[in-house]
């Protein structure tokens, strides 16, 4: 099931990235699609595990909740992105203003919290998982 799991979490994180960066103009907080990838997948894959299986199934893998916490923290990302403004000066004096986000401690710790709840269902529930 862990296969199952992390191929429906890859596959959904994989459609939710491509159709969010198209519909919002982004590439997520950190201004790159691999790292907005990663994180949406590895939160739908460790949130996904631990919701009460519900809807249809692949492979014994229930993929309903994986797909909407992929959803989930995808527009949460993007609504913590950058934005490119326009300042209201002068119609000469128009410049953008942009707001960079980093790759900082905070993220490797959230995927490693992430990486344990994914992989403690596995280990504390393994009559579900």
């Amino acid at each position: 099931m862990l296969i199952a799991d992390l191929v429906v979490a890859v596959i959904s994180a994989l459609g939710i990235v491509w159709i969010v960066s198209i519909l919002f103009d982004t590439k997520g907080p950190w201004g790159n699609l691999f790292w907005f990838f990663l994180v949406v997948a590895l939160f739908a894959w460790g949130s996904g595990v631990w919701i009460v299986p519900v809807g249809p199934q692949w492979r014994g893998t229930v993929w309903l909740p994986i797909l909407c916490m992929g959803f989930l923290i995808a527009l949460l990302l993007v609504a913590a992105s950058p934005r490119k403004f326009r300042k209201r000066l002068a119609p000469q004096e128009q410049a953008f203003v942009d707001v960079n986000a980093s790759i900082d401690v905070f993220l490797w710790i959230f995927m490693v919290c992430v990486l344990i709840f994914g992989i403690g269902h596995y280990v504390w529930h393994p009559q579900i998982g």
